[in-house]
């Protein structure tokens, strides 16, 4: 057995992250409707940034006080652990370090940094940052191809492709309260879960048969 999970959404509480960017950039005296402003002004540069990496996009545009609020972000990054849902935790322990795959998307090294200061690598036996998770997915299901492959992840459309080009694989679609993709339905996957308390039981119940 081999359990491949996504980070963002899934174990990383994006939302409680960007909530507390936001909080910072209030303090600075920005509203939040200018750190879309930002967001869009970053798209039109063709920034490396998606709305998980605001550091990386503060670093990168010019407004008054960036060097305070940069200088809040970072901190908030090395301090990642604070952002990992606790279930997460739990449900590692019901399973050995050497079944279980991290497997996150990603084009710079903010990602690697964010996992790093996570300090949740040690419960993997691989991590796997890359910009094309579906290729790396299916590298994984060849290599371990005697094994049987359970996918948690929030992106539909992942867990849609997963379920097109790998007959057997198990996908579970993780729900969380205010992810990016909670109201974003997968047509194909073959559980919904709102945490990992339920992947846990649902991978036992079908290991155990």
């Amino acid at each position: 057995m081999k359990i491949v999970i996504g980070f963002d959404d899934t174990i990383f509480n994006t939302y409680k992250l960007i909530k507390n960017i936001l909080d910072n950039l209030k303090k600075a005296g920005y509203k939040s409707e200018e750190f879309q402003e930002i967001y869009k002004k970053a798209k039109q540069k063709k920034v490396d940034f998606n709305q998980r990496e605001v550091v990386t996009l503060l670093e990168k545009l010019d407004f008054n006080n960036k060097s305070e609020v940069v200088q809040e972000m970072v901190l908030l990054l090395k301090n990642a652990e604070k952002f990992i849902y606790p279930d997460f935790y739990r449900f590692v322990d019901n399973f050995k370090k050497k079944d279980l795959i991290l497997l996150s998307s990603g084009k710079t090294s903010l990602q690697k940094k964010k996992i790093e200061n996570s300090k949740i690598s040690n419960y993997f036996d691989k991590v796997f940052v890359t910009e094309d998770k579906i290729k790396k997915l299916e590298l994984i299901y060849k290599k371990y191809s005697r094994d049987r492959l359970f996918f948690i992840d929030d992106r539909p459309s992942d867990i849609d492709q997963a379920e097109r080009l790998m007959l057997g694989i198990v996908t579970l679609k993780m729900e969380r309260a205010r992810g990016v993709y909670t109201k974003q339905s997968s047509s194909k996957t073959n559980f919904e879960i709102r945490n990992f308390s339920q992947a846990k039981k649902i991978i036992q119940e079908l290991t155990n048969k």
